[in-house]
């Protein structure tokens, strides 16, 4: 049930509720790469709606029910992997500030951005293990 305050609800509260919903089922242990995929099928779900233009099909309702299971997956995800989403969060974002820093990209044209995003993005190539 929603309540009239949900949109002021941390991590943390929301977190919590989610796993409640998860352990009310016993849905709560889910394996790492089915909740991986699980994120992209929902993920694909939401850009179904924008296959054919830039308007969505559907109602803004189906777009926050897509991106809602998103989340809840991501939640999800994240709990099994001991995650903590809000340093996550910041952390890439402070990485992402790193590598495509403000002054290159703020009031310039697209394709000064475009050219901007290609270079730093050639110059930090991504690592994995």
């Amino acid at each position: 049930m929603i309540d009239s305050d949900s949109s002021d609800k941390t991590f943390r509260q929301i977190s919590e509720t989610i796993q409640a919903h998860l352990e009310a089922r016993d849905w709560q242990d889910n394996p790492p790469r089915g909740l991986a995929i699980s994120i992209a099928l929902e993920a694909n779900e939401l850009l179904e709606h924008y296959q054919w233009g830039d308007k969505p099909v559907g109602k803004r309702q189906d777009l926050a029910e897509e991106l809602a299971d998103i989340f809840i997956y991501a939640f999800q995800f994240a709990h099994s992997n001991d995650i903590d989403i809000p340093t996550a969060i910041l952390e890439k974002l402070d990485k992402a500030a790193k590598k495509y820093p403000a002054d290159q990209f703020k009031g310039k044209t697209d394709d000064e951005k475009n050219e901007a995003w290609i270079n730093n993005k050639l110059r930090h190539k991504k690592t994995t293990l």
